[in-house]
């Protein structure tokens, strides 16, 4: 069992234009609505590699049912902590150019007893799971120290993939792995990163924090791994770019499932940038079909990258 914490989930909107022009009207040309939020595409892409997999994060009774069924019908066990207040509408709007716009709401605020059953919730899940994911925002209300104490507090590998001082705090308690992109890295280390040595270097000072291993995912230049004094390239070519949103969260998902199943450190990685190339293909956000990753494991290009020790 993997146990992913998606805390702040939310309902994505895809609106699809012709182009975006700011003080002007628009037509929309499609739009697609499905549950969303990080945490929710980590345990999509776990189940859809064929693991169990749960997710924990905050639900309302307009959208209970909804969360359920899309997500049971993919092979996520769904445990809902319910609020009184609406989740969170996010939207993503993308040109016939291929260019994405996100907009994301902060979500709701909670109290100390949703609190209490949301964290509570995952720790007994995360606890007999082989694996656990914490990933995304924070619900407001919540303390931006919470990962780090929840990463203290279980017995289990525990994987952060977060921003801001909540990836901050998460580093300093020591996660077995954490998966900063190259914004996120760079403001923890307050610093630009212009190329794979800054951010081989990045994944190094991570490390050092007491990390097993660091992932910084880099867009088109693919993926920095660094673990064990061992840094890793990887990237992978693919026909067409359809929707890259989602694409770390599908990384994290394939790198869950790689040392769930105890495979080594090159072969983790490339399950999960092949995992972040096939979510790229198709036009969901955080999404990608297994015969699609099966294709493109072969494919991805490891190399050790040098760096200064």
């Amino acid at each position: 069992m993997i146990t992913v914490g998606g805390f702040n989930t939310s309902m994505d909107e895809l609106i699809e234009l012709e182009e975006l022009s700011l003080g002007k009207v628009h037509r929309t040309t499609g739009v697609q609505a499905y549950p969303g939020g990080k945490g929710l595409h980590v345990a999509t892409s776990v189940a859809a590699l064929g693991e169990p997999v749960a997710l924990v994060g905050l639900i309302d009774r307009a959208y209970r049912t909804t969360f359920e069924d899309w997500l049971g019908a993919r092979g996520v066990a769904f445990h809902g902590i319910e609020i009184e207040q609406p989740i969170r509408t996010c939207f993503a709007i993308r040109e016939q150019s291929g260019r994405i716009t996100e907009i994301l709401e902060a979500g709701p605020e909670i109290d100390s007893r949703i609190e209490g059953e949301l964290l509570a919730t995952f720790r007994k899940l995360a606890d007999a799971s082989r694996v656990a994911v914490l990933s995304g925002s924070l619900p407001r209300g919540i303390s931006e120290q919470t990962y780090a104490k929840l990463v203290e507090s279980l017995g289990t590998r525990c994987i952060v993939d977060a921003s801001g001082e909540p990836l901050r705090h998460a580093i300093a308690a020591g996660p077995f792995m954490v998966k900063p992109n190259r914004d996120e890295a760079e403001k923890w280390l307050s610093m630009p990163i212009d190329g794979l040595e800054a951010a081989a270097a990045a994944a190094q000072r991570m490390a050092y924090e007491g990390i097993a291993l660091v992932v910084v995912s880099l867009g088109d230049q693919g993926a920095l791994a660094f673990s064990h004094g061992v840094c890793l390239h990887a990237s992978v070519d693919i026909d067409a770019c359809i929707n890259p949103v989602g694409s770390g969260d599908a990384l994290v998902g394939g790198m869950t499932v790689g040392l769930a199943r105890d495979w080594s450190f090159e072969a983790t990685f490339r399950l999960g940038v092949a995992c972040g190339a096939a979510n790229a293909l198709t036009g969901e956000t955080g999404f990608f079909r297994r015969e699609d990753v099966e294709k493109l494991f072969p494919l991805v290009k490891v190399r050790t990258f040098p760096f200064s020790r």
